[in-house]
């Protein structure tokens, strides 16, 4: 694929609703999904490393096991859901590229803020939303050129319809069918590093919590990148 050029422009993403410290923890009860199909499944190969990473949310695993460099690439890890495989990827890697990078800086700007503002007062509340408020405008403004697939994957699962309970009598019919499509984009470490440093120099430092929160980022957003919607509830199995 050649280098794609995404101009990040989106609405205010509610990152407090998507950070651990701000949301309701997700709840003990697990979903089992199993795969059905996958790349090599007849022949017994195994799902690779940087899959499982990424379904295990352990972005550090995904550069190390597809052997990037992160001091030279910046890596953004996305997944989209889908009954067709083709349009999957075809939407996937052309058009909803600016979308899931939009999740991936969100994502970062709530998990950030949950360790820098961890146990924060009330009192403080407005000054913390106002902070993430201006980061996530000023990121969601960002430019960003230069993007490179680097690896993809797909699995089939399926998970028992809502409201199902699964039993050995239990047929094709009590199950919802999907597929998971997995794609790695990277970009070049010193062109992501400057647009990143002009999009966090834009928010104005007009408070504490601000410049605590760009400090943060300046570090975080410097990581692999995973876009985050998986739903917490599930369990993946792999064998």
């Amino acid at each position: 694929m050649k280098g794609t050029k995404v101009i990040v422009a989106s609405a205010v993403f509610a990152v407090l609703g998507a950070s651990g410290v701000f949301a309701a923890k997700a709840k003990d009860q697990k979903v089992k999904i199993e795969v059905v199909d996958r790349p090599g499944i007849a022949l017994g190969a195994e799902v690779p490393e940087w899959v499982v990473s990424v379904a295990n949310g352990d972005n550090k695993q995904v550069a190390k096991s597809l052997k990037i460099d992160e001091k030279e690439y910046q890596i953004f890890v996305f997944s989209n859901q889908g009954d067709n495989l083709e349009f999957l990827k075809t939407w996937s890697d052309q058009v909803d590229v600016q979308r899931q990078v939009v999740n991936s800086l969100s994502m970062a700007v709530g998990q950030s803020a949950d360790a820098v503002f961890q146990g924060t007062s009330s009192d403080g509340s407005t000054n913390v939303n106002r902070a993430i408020d201006q980061t996530v405008k000023a990121l969601s403004a960002m430019e960003i050129n230069g993007l490179l697939k680097q690896a993809q994957y797909w699995i089939q699962y399926r998970k028992p319809k809502q409201g199902v309970k699964i039993s050995k009598k239990s047929t094709e019919n009590d199950f919802d069918y999907y597929y998971e499509y997995y794609v790695v984009f990277t970009m070049n470490r010193k062109i992501y590093d400057k647009q990143l440093k002009a999009a966090l120099d834009g928010v104005e430092d007009n408070a504490s919590e601000t410049v605590l929160l760009k400090k943060a980022l300046s570090e975080n957003l410097r990581a692999p990148l995973i876009d985050k919607t998986r739903d917490n509830s599930l369990e993946f199995d792999f064998d």
